[in-house]
């Protein structure tokens, strides 16, 4: 009988979690940063990012299964410099965790990407300072997409790179929406020429 109960407790306490798990990767508002193989680091360039995410980004946790994790920043926005683009790119992959599957077997990538999906359910645990983000490289944004970003809520922290610093208002406005009602961070990072090289411009 008590081992009913508590399965049932169990149960009960994870239910508001539960819905996480249907959240898929949104491809109609983003596109994953592909494996180019050519993905050389720039150390420095990589800390100053890397703490720049960070910041504000808030850990994840919260107390009640029910309740929505505290971001104290929602929606930041850098710049660098364009010519930075395939250290950029090397960032976001690691990032985005696709190092993790590159170095693993088949059978580990499959176990880490189930660990992945089942993270939702550990709402008590503040988040890994290597735990997967979902990442986007934006070369051309068009009317769909910034559509589908303006309806869009992030699934987890979120990386966004704009190719085309063009792009960079009509991106943040769609964003309005995920910063107002989303309860994961998001980055938006603008590859612009005119931003000096090995440094990174925050707004």
């Amino acid at each position: 009988m008590l081992s009913i109960a508590l399965a049932a407790a169990v149960v009960v306490a994870l239910a508001p979690r539960l819905p996480r798990l249907r959240q898929r990767y949104d491809d109609t508002a983003l596109a994953p940063i592909d494996g180019a193989a050519d993905r050389r680091d720039n150390p420095a360039l990589t800390r100053q990012l890397a703490d720049w995410a960070a910041q504000g980004a808030g850990n994840g946790a919260t107390l009640l299964p029910w309740a929505r994790p505290k971001v104290p920043v929602p929606l930041a926005i850098a710049r660098v410099a364009a010519s930075e683009a395939t250290a950029v790119r090397h960032f976001g992959y690691r990032l985005a965790g696709y190092h993790q599957l590159d170095e693993r077997s088949r059978l580990g990538g499959i176990l880490y990407r189930i660990g992945v999906q089942l993270r939702p359910l550990a709402w008590c645990l503040p988040r890994r300072a290597d735990e997967p983000w979902d990442d986007a490289w934006l070369g051309t944004a068009d009317a769909p997409r910034l559509a589908a970003l303006s309806r869009w809520l992030p699934r987890r922290p979120t990386l966004i790179v704009v190719a085309d610093a063009r792009l960079a208002a009509p991106l943040e406005a769609a964003l309005a929406h995920a910063a107002r009602h989303g309860d994961q961070p998001v980055r938006l990072l603008v590859l612009d020429p005119a931003v000096p090289p090995g440094q990174v411009l925050t707004a």
